[in-house]
């Protein structure tokens, strides 16, 4: 009797862990909640019997609404439905659903992450990659005249340069990618380097002429690594009138 008392014991804790192991698991990113949110949020999430995780990870720059991104190796699709219904009834709908299949660490395991604004979108003082696209004017930049950010990706930044045979002032052109992987840094790679040669970060401020009001964005250089220096005290400057 003993014996089978201990073999149903065994029984119980195999299913047990089997349950447990076959839990998806809901990776939280929770940097623009505040406690109160992520606590109600866990608690609600884990009486579906689903495995939690917060981080405060930055959000990817792609992201600009409440989405949920799910790893094609999920096993029950009902987890989608159960954790949109749990946002919803917290306050937080989600606008967005996809699979994914790289660059994130989770994307081949039996789980799924949300990434949660509190007003459903991403907050004003962050920025999006097509926010960037524009000329901008160089001050303080020594040969740094002008800076490119195409739609494209690409970049151009023009330099003053001094012709070798008449001495006269002449415009020389530097060429690459430009990369925007989390806010407020900029990164800009020249064409052929392996790495960024230089780093900006970026700020807005809102400002005015005698014309109208202004927001002010500016790339201010806080690193250069490159056979192009810009001066220390660079910044390049683009005004939207508002």
């Amino acid at each position: 009797m003993k014996c089978l008392y201990q073999l149903f014991s065994c029984l119980f804790l195999l299913l047990l862990l089997s349950a447990c192991a076959n839990q998806p698991t809901i990776y939280v990113y929770a940097k623009y909640l505040d406690d109160e949110q992520r606590n109600e949020l866990t608690e609600q999430l884990e009486k579906e019997d689903l495995q939690v995780k917060l981080n405060e990870f930055d959000f990817p720059t792609t992201i600009s609404t409440n989405t949920l991104l799910y790893s094609l190796l999920l096993q029950d699709e009902q987890t989608i439905d159960t954790t949109s219904e749990v946002t919803k009834r917290l306050g937080f709908p989600i606008n967005s659903t996809a699979s994914i299949t790289q660059g994130n660490h989770w994307y081949t395991k039996n789980s799924l992450a949300i990434f949660l604004f509190p007003d459903g979108q991403r907050p004003a003082d962050s920025l999006l990659p097509q926010d960037l696209v524009h000329v901008y004017v160089g001050e303080g930049c020594g040969d740094g005249k002008r800076l490119t950010l195409h739609k494209n990706g690409t970049y151009t930044l023009e330099l003053n340069r001094e012709d070798e045979n008449t001495g006269d002032s002449v415009t020389a052109t530097g060429n690459g990618q430009w990369k925007f992987r989390q806010f407020p840094y900029l990164e800009l790679q020249e064409v052929g380097a392996h790495y960024a040669n230089y780093y900006f970060e970026i700020s807005q401020n809102h400002t005015a002429d005698k014309v109208s009001d202004l927001v002010l964005t500016s790339l201010t250089l806080i690193n250069d690594n490159s056979a192009n220096p810009l001066a220390e005290t660079c910044v390049f400057e683009f005004g939207e009138r508002i």
